[in-house]
């Protein structure tokens, strides 16, 4: 499946771990960014890298293997077309599919074959096959953003009884998870659809964007991008919030500080040498080289302004 099938302007199973809040790479504001601005017109930030690269390049490779080490029938690779689901506004992309023609299959470490969640599956069907490639150490079981619910999406949308998260680690190590369809992940997923789509909705109608409660910093900056000149007094559960930030800065310039004096002491006993060893740790203090650059003109810019990223917060009684 090289190459993006699913449209922006709706949700697509490989988002659900972000929408859940599961996934490590974005939040459900993120998410929900991306598709207004699909809406609106806008291509999407192509932020693909090396790894995830490779990690397309390599489906074809890590399903083949999986099938034959499950023993599928029917193995297909390349899917050219979005799959939508008949009731939810939900759709995926297929990496594979293979018929399983009934096996039961019990976990088998020395093939790379996990059973997750029961003792035994039987692959009754045409299954889901999801590549993964990864350079973590291998696990018993995949990080949920890895893979596992975004299966559990393709398999209700396909309506098929079983799915394996096929997990390349390291370039070295194949390892099969294979999954039953779970009903609560289920039921779940179409709760976070029918929700999403429903945002959706409303910025076509209202123009305005529902955001989620914020999961981080960088969410808050985005539902409130402009300061109005006002002062409002919080309460008390604010006043707490305050001092847990000038307590962390307090204690981040101690930490900073500490790392300077010892940094200092140790170049001190490094002397001219470019690396030394005390006890456990290998300490180097080495030479950093750079190019000759030209000259650079840099271009005018515009005034403009934008509502910084993080807090100043002082005490004034």
């Amino acid at each position: 499946m090289a190459g993006k099938k699913t449209p922006d302007d709706m949700l697509s199973c490989s988002r659900l771990p972000a929408l859940m809040g599961l996934s490590k790479y974005s939040t459900p504001n993120d998410e929900l960014d991306v598709s207004i601005k699909a809406i609106m017109g806008e291509d999407r930030e192509n932020k693909q890298n090396e790894s995830m690269a490779w990690g397309d390049r390599l489906e074809a490779v890590i399903l083949i293997e999986a099938a034959e080490r499950l023993q599928l029938a029917d193995l297909i690779t390349e899917y050219p077309e979005a799959h939508f689901h008949e009731s939810l506004p939900l759709c995926c992309s297929l990496d594979g599919t293979g018929d399983g023609h009934g096996q039961v299959i019990t976990t088998d470490p020395d093939r790379g074959i996990y059973v997750i969640g029961q003792d035994s599956i039987t692959l009754d069907g045409v299954g889901v096959l999801e590549a993964k490639l990864t350079a973590v150490s291998a696990e018993d079981a995949p990080a949920l953003y890895r893979g596992p619910i975004q299966l559990q999406g393709q398999m209700d949308i396909l309506q098929a009884k079983w799915g394996a998260v096929c997990v390349l680690y390291r370039g070295t190590e194949l390892r099969i998870f294979l999954f039953a369809p779970h009903q609560q992940t289920v039921a779940t997923i179409a709760q976070v659809a029918r929700d999403f789509q429903k945002r959706l909705d409303n910025f076509r109608k209202t123009g305005e964007v529902d955001y989620y409660p914020p999961a981080t910093s960088d969410d808050a900056d985005r539902m409130w991008p402009v300061a109005e000149d006002k002062v409002v007094q919080l309460d008390v559960e604010a006043e707490l919030l305050a001092a847990k930030i000038v307590d962390a800065n307090k204690r981040a310039k101690q930490a900073a500080d500490d790392k300077a004096d010892a940094e200092k002491d140790l170049k001190v006993l490094l002397a001219d040498a470019k690396v030394a060893v005390a006890g456990k740790y290998e300490i180097k203090w080495p030479m950093r080289s750079y190019q000759a650059q030209p000259e650079k003109v840099v271009p005018a810019k515009a005034a403009y302004s934008i509502r910084q990223s993080t807090l100043s917060v002082k005490e004034v009684a």
